[in-house]
């Protein structure tokens, strides 16, 4: 298209094309420009898809990225490519892909942490609207509360005694400044009257090791994310930040269970590409989700990732990211969370 607006421009300076043929010749270019963009769309995808990241590898996104990420080669008949770009709370990633062209090759695994989705984190779902094409929610899951099996400590509220004790010198580790994992922790704690100080970092990988090392003694991220060293019992769960328990761990409590009703900080995980993209792109992209979710095999991975599947329609993943990004911008404003 933008090659056959060029030649028409330039059809259009010279003298030596009469008016009448100019209009009819440049309107046989737009013509045949609009045909070949459907030809294109209708071949999508036709090259290799990129799949954004917002973490470090090793980290939730990475896990369900690259679980998703293999189905959906095999769905659309091309490589995808899995491209972890942490740091800043994810604005880097949302950032990169909001810039990419609307073509549908350039995806990312949002989450609802408001960084990971508005560029900047001080937008509004309008400003969202205008800058992703929701596709799908993936999958639901709750954040763990987790320690160093040297603090000895076997019950949230057992640690959050100790914490009262401790005179601010007990320390937690998030994904970094605003992730939903730092959020969750600041809620909790300002419920039970308790300061933690907190180290951010950018992502959860290394924030897992720390915490493993019993360099850091408490940890706030994604269950799927230390699903392995808990079940493995190098890390010691104490509660999940959902309205339940989760089927694949039934000895973790709820945060609700400890003491703190109507506590439940649940995050999720979808697919968005940048607005403007085609409709018929998001919903070829849509449909290839939504089948790979509902398969029997990977709905037991992510079960054992300590994840629900969803697989929604753009329309009500549209609708919960308004929700959700207005309820989380509200929540930074009103706790005067820093973002930075």
């Amino acid at each position: 298209m933008i090659a056959v607006e060029a030649e028409a421009r330039q059809a259009a300076t010279s003298l030596k094309w009469p008016r009448r043929r100019f209009l009819l010749c440049a309107a046989g270019w737009l013509a045949a420009g609009r045909e070949a963009l459907a030809s294109d769309q209708a071949g999508y995808p036709n090259r290799p898809i990129r799949c954004i990241l917002p973490s470090t590898i090793g980290g939730t996104s990475d896990l369900l990225g690259r679980l998703v990420g293999e189905r959906l080669a095999l769905a659309v008949g091309q490589p995808v490519v899995i491209d972890p770009r942490p740091g800043a709370a994810g604005r880097i990633a949302s950032d990169y892909v909001a810039n990419a062209p609307a073509d549908g090759y350039t995806l990312l695994l949002a989450n609802n942490g408001v960084n990971a989705i508005v560029p900047g984190g001080q937008g509004t779902a309008s400003q969202l609207s205008r800058t992703f094409a929701p596709v799908t929610m993936l999958t639901r899951l709750p954040l763990v509360i987790a320690v160093s099996p040297t603090l000895q400590v076997r019950t949230l509220s057992e640690l959050l005694a100790l914490a009262r004790s401790a005179s601010d010198k007990l320390s937690f580790a998030s994904s970094g400044p605003g992730s939903t994992s730092h959020i969750a922790a600041v809620l909790l704690f300002q419920r039970a009257g308790v300061r933690l100080v907190h180290v951010p970092y950018a992502g959860t990988s290394a924030a897992v090791k720390d915490v493993l090392s019993g360099e850091v003694p408490v940890l706030f991220t994604h269950l799927g994310t230390v699903a392995t060293p808990v079940k493995g019992g190098r890390l010691r769960a104490l509660a999940v930040t959902g309205s339940h328990r989760m089927a694949d761990f039934p000895d973790i409590e709820t945060v609700a269970e400890a003491g703190y009703r109507g506590f439940d900080v649940t995050t999720w995980h979808g697919i968005v590409v940048p607005a403007g993209t085609p409709k018929g792109v998001v919903l070829r992209l849509h449909d290839a989700l939504v089948r790979i979710v509902a398969d029997p095999e990977v709905r037991t991975q992510l079960a054992a990732m300590g994840m629900e599947p969803v697989g929604d329609s753009p329309e009500h993943f549209a609708a919960q990211i308004d929700a959700d990004v207005s309820r989380w911008s509200e929540l930074i404003r009103s706790k005067g969370i820093s973002t930075q």
